[in-house]
């Protein structure tokens, strides 16, 4: 089971460009950073921050998403995505998430919940 070794912090980076706006990936007009393109940013820094605590044939899956999305971001803008592991309950994780421009302004906020499971009993579970 998990390693837990001090305070589990995973940060993920992506520059907005014209494949991760909002009009590129169908979730608004506009060309802006998508809110989706946000909240994967958001699950990669997760992702990050458990990775070293997982054992061999374990991951993570997501479960559940509650965040916000408070401000745009133009194409050419450094995004910095943060999650830091609050609670572990078994094997359900929560992390507390945030997005911010590269001069700090936070963009997003909220929470996300993983699951950590077998790998390959997982994949079983789906028939794959």
């Amino acid at each position: 089971m998990l390693q837990i070794n001090g305070d589990m912090v995973g940060v993920a980076h992506t520059a907005v460009d014209s494949t991760n706006t909002a009009m590129a990936v169908g979730s608004g007009s506009l060309p802006v950073f998508g809110t989706p393109c946000m909240i994967a940013l958001m699950e990669e820094a997760t992702c990050k921050a458990i990775a070293p605590a997982l054992e061999d044939g374990e991951t993570t899956v997501g479960t559940r998403i509650d965040v916000a999305h408070s401000k745009a971001s133009r194409i050419g803008t450094s995004i910095t995505a943060t999650a830091t592991l609050v609670d572990i309950d078994r094997r359900k994780l929560t992390f507390s998430v945030t997005a911010a421009e590269d001069d700090g302004t936070e963009i997003g906020k909220g929470v996300i919940e993983r699951f950590v499971v077998d790998t390959e009993k997982f994949m079983s579970r789906i028939g794959a």
